[in-house]
């Protein structure tokens, strides 16, 4: 456990058991239009719907999405377990907070801090894990948010680096925030040859436009690799390697990660930079 994060979260507001680390009004018209995306691409569970994810019904219709989020969430929690000290791991846009449950379960050695701007999915998430007590959700924005440095010795982005403009400024923020010998982990997330780019840009701008949320293409941002080339990321897992490229059409039946999924480490020795 952290115990300056602890000292900080005991200052904190909690409203229907989220942490309230950020003022909401400078972030409710993005989230409302957030909202209506979630519902256009039908990512609004019941209760009981998240309790179980990544499992979902067979006729769901996000049901080969979620196959692959498990397989990612199966290789991440595999390298998690090995941590033999006790550890504080930040799920940085965890919504509602699926992963983060799903992390703290594999050891009471591991407590899980989500972090979100959603406040709706971190409210359900909050009342559908309460009974949790290794994971607490906190409402906050990852840049001013009062989070005290080297706070976490995992941080965890799952399908979140599209919906942040500046990948090398979160990157360099998150180093901040995690302790000397921690660990970045990327994952479920796209990263695109800067040559591919425009062609990305304009498949998002037609994907968008046809759910009639054609504002959302400025709001989701297509990263390259070499936005990440100053941070020397490992890859853990390559989807296009050949041996995973021949897994996926070997076992076509079970749900692959698309993703790559990426590491960064941070030195032994670091201080916070900011």
């Amino acid at each position: 456990m952290s115990a300056a994060l602890e000292a900080v979260l005991a200052r904190m507001p909690r409203r229907e058991g989220v942490y309230q680390l950020s003022a909401a009004e400078p972030y409710e018209a993005k989230e409302t239009r957030y909202w209506r995306v979630r519902a256009r691409e039908f990512r609004l569970y019941s209760d009981e719907i998240v309790r179980g994810l990544p499992e979902v019904p067979a006729d769901h219709p996000l049901r080969g999405e979620w196959e692959a989020r498990a397989d990612s969430l199966g290789r991440l929690a595999d390298h998690v377990a090995r941590f033999w000290q006790d550890i504080s791991v930040l799920d940085l846009g965890c919504g509602n907070g699926w992963m983060a449950h799903q992390l703290a379960a594999i050891s009471v050695r591991i407590r899980v801090y989500g972090l979100d701007l959603n406040r709706r999915e971190l409210t359900q998430a909050a009342r559908v894990f309460v009974d949790k007590p290794r994971v607490k959700f906190l409402y906050g924005d990852v840049f001013t948010a009062a989070l005290p440095a080297r706070a976490f010795d995992v941080v965890v982005l799952a399908s979140a680096i599209q919906y942040f403009p500046d990948l090398p400024a979160l990157v360099r923020r998150l180093l901040a925030l995690t302790a000397p010998g921690g660990e970045i982990h990327i994952l479920d997330s796209p990263l695109y040859a800067p040559r591919a780019v425009p062609a990305a840009r304009a498949r998002t701008a037609a994907y968008y436009k046809s759910k009639g949320l054609a504002f959302m293409a400025e709001e989701y941002h297509h990263h390259t690799w070499a936005a990440l080339a100053e941070f020397r990321p490992e890859v853990l897992y390559n989807p296009a390697a050949p041996l995973n490229r021949l897994a996926r059409w070997w076992w076509a039946e079970q749900g692959r990660s698309p993703f790559p999924w990426l590491r960064i480490t941070v030195p032994p020795d670091s201080r916070p930079s900011g």
